[in-house]
């Protein structure tokens, strides 16, 4: 989770998502331009602790106990105005830069939390770098250990992009609507059995 406490504009917004999936086809600017992103918000995990290790039964199959299910999430102190959140998940750590594994939105606007291995009604899921919708769980090679970023985006739009939108149409669309955001990393692989 991020403490950064400074305002910073949608268009460095942006930016920020930008560099949140460098290389994954974030194009464009918002078109709200002088509207002002709240401060960071408080993203938590009662599973994982930031910056500390995944549990095993969070990652892919190809890993001892690895179930492929999302880590339960919770989020507070989000902007006023918030209508709807999405989530990107990725590894910066991956050999080709920036690897999305999950992207989704349509997530009402009162919603503080999901929990292991959500299914949500009435949200729309674009494709991940693979080209696939749904979430992809974190797998890295055998003997890495990567950072995965579980970002979560309140939006002032409901649900800003289909089903099945490309990168290059899901990232921007949300990068257009950010009104705040928050970030829990965890971590997997290396030293857990594969």
């Amino acid at each position: 989770m991020s403490r950064d406490r400074r305002p910073i504009t949608a268009a460095a917004g942006a930016l920020a998502l930008a560099g949140t999936v460098g290389g994954c086809g974030l194009i464009g600017q918002p078109q709200n331009k002088s509207a002002e992103l709240s401060e960071w918000f408080t993203v938590t995990s009662p599973v994982f602790r930031d910056g500390r290790d995944l549990p095993p039964r969070y990652g892919c199959t190809t890993y001892s106990g690895g179930q492929g299910r999302t880590p339960p999430l919770r989020w507070s102190g989000t902007p006023a105005g918030t209508r709807s959140f999405a989530i990107v998940m990725d590894d910066p750590d991956a050999s080709g830069g920036a690897y999305v594994h999950w992207v989704i939105a349509g997530i009402d606007g009162t919603v503080n939390e999901l929990v292991e291995g959500a299914s949500l009604d009435r949200t729309v899921e674009g494709l991940t770098t693979d080209k696939k919708a749904g979430y992809a769980p974190p797998c890295p090679p055998k003997g890495e250990r990567h950072r995965y970023r579980f970002t979560i985006y309140a939006l002032d739009d409901p649900a800003p992009f289909q089903n099945g939108a490309a990168l290059k149409d899901s990232l921007p669309a949300i990068a257009e609507h950010t009104v705040g955001r928050g970030r829990i990393t965890g971590n997997f692989g290396g030293k857990q059995a594969r």
